[in-house]
């Protein structure tokens, strides 16, 4: 095991809030749907990849997964039929659906991932949950390059060929090793000082409500790519990565509406080092924290520059995993899910549907509010493809006001398209 898998684990014992919804994802399908051509297909991607075999026995001691070996591993479809549903049954039926898809795994219970194939008199829609212990947000490009691959090519029967690239197990040796060497004093050593007064956690000023309760609720805007693209490419001191870009715009809009000096955000950083990494399935995301002054006087652009130096020193750094942080620097934190606000911020591109023959995929991202009902903090996401981008935010209305996130997530827009070069 990794070590963020091991972190990850520990987040899920104890209390039943620890719960994390899994990763979910879908395609929708147009055209002669075969379930049993998607149920092989399914189980030929789970035997490629030692992640989708794994499990987390309560038997084995701790840092030790066990894998099921290839041939065992089978990937079941549930075939929910809607049609001929009028509006209430079908609507009813969906939110049970929903409910299954986002139910949390218990991680010594193999298999770690469902799914369920959803039929209507227009299309078909294959909803996919994996569990975060194994699988993170890259996982899902992955996940569909493969399904088109062995959808072509797995035929009337079988499963497809088992794949022999790099596989996550490559990684996990290969952290082993790193932990032990020069670079990771020199990691721990910065990354010491970013936390100094500061992490493992960025505690911002965002108004928290009371004696309100409530489930998960969403913020959602597309954004013409265009604008933000022409924001990169005129910035005064250079391209700027869409990355450094969207988190300065979040450092500086929380400096706006809590009126900080200095604010901060955790983000994750993909380790995909080796040839063929991003064919990766698996957990290899790693937090890190991102600590940025915000001066009241300063423009945008002046804390965008100094974002793009904080973000630049974290990638030298970034292989150092959290966990081993927080064990090092933070003894005293025993609950990695923290009860003060902070913000959480991932830039991803939108994945790319496989080409199936007969059929018209695509992908959709299923609604989780659900997921975001006990968050102790803002989870922000820029989303890019070729001529739009979707800029979204999950949060508790438990926790927070929808107006304190519109007004935080509208500022974000506007300095990612260029709209408020400055604070108010």
């Amino acid at each position: 095991m990794t070590h963020n898998q091991i972190g990850r684990l520990a987040a899920t014992e104890g209390l039943p809030r620890k719960g994390k919804p899994p990763i979910t994802f879908g395609l929708r399908l147009e055209g002669p749907v075969d379930p049993e051509r998607i149920e092989r297909t399914l189980t030929g991607i789970a035997r490629r990849h030692t992640a989708l075999r794994t499990w987390f026995p309560a038997s084995l001691p701790p840092g030790w997964a066990q894998c099921v070996q290839s041939d065992w591993a089978a990937w079941p479809l549930d075939i929910v039929d809607l049609t001929g549903l009028l509006e209430p049954q079908r609507a009813q039926a969906q939110e049970l659906v929903h409910a299954r898809l986002d139910k949390p795994f218990a991680p010594d219970r193999f298999p770690l991932f469902r799914a369920f194939l959803v039929r209507t008199e227009r299309e078909s829609s294959l909803l996919i949950a994996v569990d975060h212990s194994i699988f993170d947000g890259a996982s899902v490009q992955a996940f569909l390059d493969d399904f088109g691959d062995v959808y072509r090519s797995e035929g009337p029967t079988g499963c497809g060929p088992v794949s022999t690239g790099s596989d996550v197990t490559e990684f996990g040796a290969y952290e082993r090793e790193w932990l032990a060497g020069s670079a990771a004093d020199a990691a721990l050593a910065h990354w010491k000082g970013v936390w100094d007064a500061f992490g493992p956690f960025p505690v911002t000023h965002l108004p928290l409500r009371t004696g309100v309760t409530g489930t998960g609720a969403e913020w959602k805007r597309v954004i013409p790519a265009q604008r933000v693209t022409d924001r990169q490419r005129t910035f005064p001191g250079g391209y700027i990565s869409a990355p450094t870009l969207a988190a300065a715009a979040v450092v500086t809009a929380l400096r706006d509406v809590t009126g900080q000096d200095e604010t901060g955000l955790l983000h994750p950083s993909s380790r995909r080092f080796f040839d063929g990494g991003e064919k990766m399935i698996g957990y290899l995301n790693n937090r890190v924290l991102l600590r940025v002054a915000t001066p009241a006087h300063e423009g945008f652009l002046d804390i965008a520059d100094r974002t793009r130096t904080a973000m630049l020193e974290s990638l030298e750094h970034d292989m150092m995993p959290f966990e081993v942080l927080l064990r090092e620097l933070a003894p005293h934190v025993t609950d990695r899910r923290p009860e003060h606000p902070y913000v959480h911020l991932n830039v991803e591109t939108m994945p790319v549907a496989p080409d199936l023959p007969d059929l018209r995929a695509q992908h959709f991202w299923p609604a989780e509010t659900a997921g975001f009902g006990d968050l102790p903090w803002i989870s922000m996401n820029l989303e890019i493809e070729a001529e739009r981008m979707v800029l979204r935010a999950g949060y508790s209305i438990a926790r927070f006001a929808p107006e304190t996130v519109t007004d935080l997530m509208e500022r974000v827009r506007g300095y990612l398209t260029g709209v408020d070069d400055a604070p108010e």
